[in-house]
């Protein structure tokens, strides 16, 4: 169900767009490419001109290529356009650094840790962020195949906390009853 329509007229001033796209490769390995942009519906001042309603302010790529176990084992990082021209593009190459990270619990803090502030580029930043729950999805069906090993999903939101009654229906071996104190 859509959000239901505003109760105030309004006008659109910007429009962040993220595409994240997986592929399985030949080699077993995954791809995760995404794209973030930025546009304005009007004119709009960058760093030193005006940018054409429309034109991104922002476009990054970021290719992350995984293991079956979610790995990091290779990291491209390209910057099509910035508002500081070349200069927001030349930190592109540290996001190599991504490499052996692994992308499950506390990647988003690995991401900070490593290109917080100075040392990366906010919206490459928020790319990796949003690549990391979109590659989960991607290798789910490979992550889960071991029986022996726990879903990576479960206690990862509200709907499949290992009390809940997901969990005991779809994955009853990590169900987990809530005990009740008194």
């Amino acid at each position: 169900m859509p959000l239901p329509p505003p109760d105030c007229a309004r006008q659109a001033s910007h429009q962040r767009s993220i595409v994240v796209r997986a592929y399985a490769r030949s080699d077993g390995m995954w791809d995760i490419e995404g794209h973030l942009t930025d546009a304005w519906p009007e004119p709009v001042p960058a760093a030193d001109r005006v940018l054409p309603a429309g034109e991104p302010m922002h476009a990054m790529w970021l290719r992350l290529t995984v293991d079956r176990t979610a790995t990091i084992v290779a990291a491209l990082a390209v910057t099509d356009a910035g508002p500081y021209g070349e200069a927001c593009g030349t930190i592109a190459p540290d996001y190599g650094q991504l490499v052996g990270v692994q992308i499950a619990r506390g990647y988003r803090d690995a991401v900070r840790r490593l290109f917080g502030r100075t040392a990366g580029c906010t919206h490459m930043n928020e790319l990796a962020g949003a690549m990391g729950s979109a590659a989960l999805q991607a290798l789910w069906t490979e992550m889960t195949q071991d029986p022996e090993q726990k879903p990576f999903s479960i206690d990862g939101c509200h709907a499949l906390k290992s009390s809940g009654p997901q969990v005991a229906k779809y994955f009853p071996r990590w169900f987990k009853a809530e005990v009740q104190g008194g």
